[in-house]
């Protein structure tokens, strides 16, 4: 081996090196900002009572954050999911208090795809910007 025909204090350094570089490329930083948030946000939507299943997705980039989220209800009927979103909208904006900007994009379903609910059905008229959609949700009585 090379190893043993170098002086043993390089050996060892080398050694010592390359178990270090071997620890530092095995991913120690853990998941990214985007990823812990989208974490965040669906556990936030899974804890609204009526919603069965939550997607989130999020695009942090140098021209802004983009998160779409695809929410998935109990129910198969307008008004059950509409319920379900309002309860889940509030709790996955909180999540996103940290963000200075970005847009925002939600959706709820019924089991089988048929029948959807936007943010429209709770009386949002603002456009696909984060800050209007906290303020719109996490302002009402």
């Amino acid at each position: 081996m090379i190893l043993s025909k170098l002086p043993r204090p390089i050996a060892s350094v080398l050694i010592i090196g390359l178990f270090l570089l071997g620890i530092t490329a095995c991913g120690v930083g853990g998941p990214s900002k985007a990823e812990r948030l989208s974490k965040e946000m669906q556990d936030a939507a899974m804890s609204a009572p009526g919603v069965k299943s939550a997607q989130v997705h999020i695009n942090m980039n140098t021209s802004g954050n983009f998160i779409t989220a695809k929410l998935t209800g109990a129910g198969s009927d307008q008004a059950s999911l509409a319920e379900a979103l309002d309860k889940a909208l509030p709790a996955m904006l909180e999540k996103t208090t940290t963000l200075a900007n970005g847009s925002f994009a939600i959706s709820i379903f019924s089991p089988d795809d048929s029948v959807s609910v936007g943010s429209r059905a709770l009386g949002y008229t603002g456009d696909s910007s984060l800050e209007e959609f906290r303020e719109y949700f996490l302002n009402r009585p």
